[in-house]
């Protein structure tokens, strides 16, 4: 009884239906994502390949790839399969400049990739497509959580197809993200009778009668075993066709479908049998040349059974290459085969594949699970897998360390680097207690003391860990006997600034002494360097600004001398920072500018983060709100507190929760204060500081003083210090602070905030700014008004618009209790700075104030406007006309001078002021608009 191929998909026509809705938004140039889940053989694939001929048949652009187990460790492997392979690729290859360059290439290739995917996108709708998503790498991962969000209002859509997760994992935090975005979800379960009964038809070309359906019930609904089951009847011709109906022979399921694998391969020839247990090591799908390559066997020798193994069903042909059946018979064929020969097929195969040019990360996991002791390949090439992922992945990079490690005889002449990678990669993950005890150790007992010191200075200086992992590291090398003086020099000028960052102020302040003693007798660049950083950022701490600015100055002005890139970088930043915090606005925001350029010149991913982060603080500081929001939005869009492990970041968090307050934005508040609990559950003394004041702010704007004091009075240190300080401080602190305390009767609290503001004044002589905040927390606490009336006009000079208005609606507020006219006067001028800064949640309250006062007329124009082209602000009106003209993200970014991240911010506020979801209708509408 012959069968036919499937040609209906039975059984999901409200999954089409959704597939194909979602689609058809592309026309109208609107983004789209469909997560598809269902157990192994429910049909994901196939759901997949009918969503790329309905793509297909609107014109849409298709890219199709299935992540491979095997390459789970290869950096972006299933994405860039689906946007580069197959007959039409979505991209061409040639314009990725990035790939397999830099340390830490995901960050600059994720740019690259998004840039080309726009201009792709502007030409003509894309579907991507990735099938088996529970198998894809990190890089892969971090592309679904990032690039549909980034490339929002583009005409492309995204259907990740995944087995239902069993736990929590970095994917299942992406999607669940994009479904709080608004991505769609299909859950693929069981076909139900009458489907099965049209899929039978359909490969039977017959009605199956009810002993058919019979046996068909076995399958439970999955339409993998319905198809198993019909294939197998049809081999061991059990069904018979009379008069148009299928009915079955004998009961019972067939062999193919109730017998091992093992009896399935001993029916076939011992060659097709040899070759598909072979090609189950070579991963879901293959080359012909590499099964022949891993056999031995020319070519022309596999012919005859690969032939066979297509006939059986067990091999299709996909893509120009050889593929299993199903991973159900991929998974199968394995498990028919005894652990040790697996392994040794493992090893064969990864040895194949390297000498036919496969990467290092290609074969690595293969080798980890079946290299014996004393593999020279094997250690190699896990060595050089972990190298190369030590940066995207140090997780992995750690696991193939180890793995190294335990194969490498004990006098390896490798062992020193493997154990170094090794300790540099778990410090990194920075996960696990246990495994950094593990690195230590093996630091330790593998490493001369010079070489252990070294590689602990490295992981001292790594900014894009935590400040914790780092001190520890100091710590452990200090204790090593017999450190050669220069290098016990770096370590305590590294140990005293990393005490001094993660907020442990009195323990730098305790090895400070200690730490010029050993610094200045070895004239090292380096370590003086590193000393002089450290303590402008402790004058800092101590709010003497004048000698924190000369010691950062002189220290990057020797510190290109120093040999210590990352601090360089840093320490322009804070030279920038302290600029700022003296009103010098205009050179400040300029060292913004050049820090991000020589980070995007140079490739540096984390100090690119780091200025764009500072930047949109500069912003806020200077009044420039919705610019601010967009650089910090776009910086920290993907943000949970689990990565704020830096007090630059956590002062970031805090910045865009100031703005979230001042322009009303409740959604992005409670983010934010979810982000916060990680943060003061998970950071540093530091970092949890910056978490209670955001939480405190919070607390605050919603009108709950007695809340926002229980956050300030909250430990953040076992020896139970206060909340405050923050490092870094803002100068709105101390007012906030008065404001808690007046509302909650709290007089220790409003002597803090008080004696902070004036001595930080009295420290800093002719810093306008600083001495308009001592006035304003007096004024607010004394309620007086000549204090206030000194606020005002002393933030009228740097300016800061902000603390202005803050200072005006203070002033207003105390004048309307003797001075009713004089307070209207004070409170309109309050609005209009307000309305104009765009603090919409600022500008309500002090409406509120002046209907107190009885005024019914508009003391400046009506309330602004929330939606319409009247609603965008300069900044969002310049990126909507740039990318009504068909300018990509990166072009509008590069021609403003802002970060791509910042262009799609301002684009999000763009689409929802103006009620659309693609830039095609932003065209229009910008063409109606000049029309008119």
């Amino acid at each position: 009884m012959p069968t036919v191929p499937v040609r209906e998909f039975h059984g999901r026509d409200a999954e089409l239906a959704l597939v194909r809705g979602e689609l058809e938004r592309l026309s109208d140039g609107a983004e789209a994502v469909v997560v598809v889940e269902g157990a192994a053989g429910m049909g994901k694939s196939r759901l997949l390949a009918e969503a790329a001929a309905i793509a297909r048949r609107l014109r849409i652009r298709v890219g199709r790839s299935a992540a491979d187990p095997s390459e789970t460790m290869v950096e972006l492997a299933a994405l860039l399969a689906a946007v580069f392979d197959g007959v039409e690729p979505l991209l061409d290859p040639g314009e990725l400049t990035t790939l397999h360059t830099q340390p830490e290439q995901r960050f600059w290739l994720l740019r690259d990739l998004q840039q080309l995917l726009e201009r792709a996108a502007l030409e003509s709708p894309l579907l991507i497509c990735v099938d088996d998503a529970h198998w894809a790498d990190a890089g892969t991962i971090a592309a679904i959580r990032t690039l549909p969000m980034r490339l929002m209002g583009l005409p492309i859509a995204w259907v990740i197809a995944l087995r239902p997760p069993r736990e929590a994992t970095p994917l299942v935090h992406a999607l669940e993200q994009l479904k709080q975005e608004g991505a769609r979800t299909i859950a693929l379960g069981p076909l139900n009778d009458d489907a099965v009964a049209l899929l039978a038809a359909d490969m039977l070309a017959a009605q199956p009668n009810q002993s058919v359906l019979k046996q068909l019930a076995e399958a439970d609904g999955s339409p993998f075993l319905v198809v198993e089951t019909l294939l197998g009847l049809r081999d061991e011709e059990r069904i018979r066709v009379v008069d148009g109906r299928a009915e079955l022979i004998d009961g019972g399921l067939p062999r193919r479908v109730h017998q091992k694998m093992r009896e399935r391969l001993g029916r076939l020839s011992d060659e097709a049998s040899d070759a598909v247990t072979v090609a189950a090591s070579l991963g879901r799908t293959f080359t012909f040349d590499e099964l022949a390559r891993t056999l031995g066997r020319p070519a022309s020798d596999l012919l005859a059974p690969v032939g066979e193994l297509l006939e059986a069903n067990l091999l299709v042909e996909r893509d120009e290459k050889l593929a299993f059946w199903h991973d159900i018979t991929r998974e199968a064929v394995r498990a028919s085969v005894p652990v040790t020969a697996r392994r040794a097929l493992d090893r064969q195969a990864a040895v194949a594949l390297l000498e036919a040019g496969a990467l290092p990360v290609e074969v690595a996991a293969q080798l980890a699970a079946s290299a014996e002791i004393g593999d020279e390949v094997a250690i190699a090439t896990l060595l050089d897998a972990a190298k190369a992922l030590v940066t995207t992945d140090p997780g992995t990079a750690a696991q193939f360390g180890q793995r190294a490690l335990e194969i490498a005889p004990a006098h390896h002449p490798q062992r020193g680097e493997i154990v170094s990678t090794t300790a540099i990669a778990l410090h990194i993950a920075g996960n696990s207690e246990q495994a950094i005890a593990f690195a230590d150790r093996a630091l330790r007992e593998t490493l001369p003391t010079l070489q252990e010191a070294e590689v602990r200075l490295s992981i001292a200086g790594m900014f894009a860990i935590s400040p914790e992992i780092r001190i520890g590291a100091g710590r452990l090398a200090l204790s090593l006997p017999d450190l050669p003086e220069t290098l016990r020099a770096r370590h305590l000028a590294c140990l005293f600034h990393n005490l001094v960052t993660a907020g442990r102020l009195e323990e730098s302040r305790a090895v400070l002494e200690e730490t010029h003693a050993a610094v200045e007798p070895t004239d090292d660049a380096r370590a003086t360097f590193t000393l002089r950083v450290a303590e402008s950022a402790l004058e800092y701490t101590d709010d003497r600004f004048g000698p924190s600015h000369e010691l950062i100055t002189e220290a990057y002005r020797d510190g290109i001398f120093a040999g210590d890139d990352q601090r360089l970088r840093l320490a322009h930043m804070w030279h920038g920072e302290l600029l700022s915090v003296a009103d010098r606005h205009d050179e400040a925001l300029a060292i913004a500018a050049d820090g991000l350029a020589a980070a995007q010149r140079d490739h540096q991913g984390w100090a690119y983060q780091m200025f764009e982060t500072w930047h949109g603080r500069m912003l806020l500081r200077t009044g420039r709100l919705s610019e601010a929001r967009a650089v910090l939005e776009g910086r920290f869009a993907l943000e949970d507190g689990r990565h704020a492990a830096g007090v630059l970041d956590a002062a970031g968090i805090v910045a865009l929760g100031r703005l979230a307050i001042h322009t009303g934005d409740t959604r992005q508040a409670r983010r934010l204060g979810d982000i916060a609990q990680v943060m003061l559950e998970q950071g540093t003394p530091a970092v949890r500081r910056h978490a209670g004041w955001l939480l405190a702010s919070f607390a605050m704007a919603e009108g709950d003083a007695e809340a926002a004091r229980s956050w300030l009075r909250a430990p953040t240190d076992p020896d139970d210090r206060a909340m405050l300080p923050r490092f870094p401080f803002d100068i709105a602190d101390d007012v906030l602070l008065a404001r808690i305390a007046l509302a909650t009767q709290d007089d220790e609290l409003a002597q803090l905030a008080l004696s902070t503001s004036e001595r930080r004044a009295q420290l800093n002589p002719g810093i306008h700014s600083i001495a308009a905040t001592a006035a304003h927390v007096r004024g607010l606490l004394e309620r007086n008004q000549a204090d206030l009336r000194e606020a005002v006009v002393l933030f009228e000079r740097p300016p800061r618009p902000l603390e202005l208005a803050a200072a005006l609606e203070d002033l207003g507020a105390e004048l309307a209790a003797t001075d009713r006219v004089a307070a209207i006067d004070v409170l309109g001028r309050t609005l209009a700075l307000y309305t104009e800064l765009g603090a919409t949640w600022d500008a309500r309250r002090v409406r509120s104030r002046l209907r107190d006062l009885g005024v019914r007329r508009r003391l400046v124009t009506a309330e602004p406007e929330t939606s319409g082209w009247a609603a965008l602000t300069t900044s969002e009106r310049t990126v909507a006309r740039l990318v009504a003209e068909g300018l990509t993200n990166r072009e509008v970014a590069e021609r403003l001078f802002v970060s791509p991240h910042t262009v799609n911010s301002h684009l999000r506020h763009v689409f929802s002021k103006l009620g659309i979801n693609s830039r095609v209708e932003l065209a229009r509408h910008a063409r109606d608009r000049e029309m008119a």
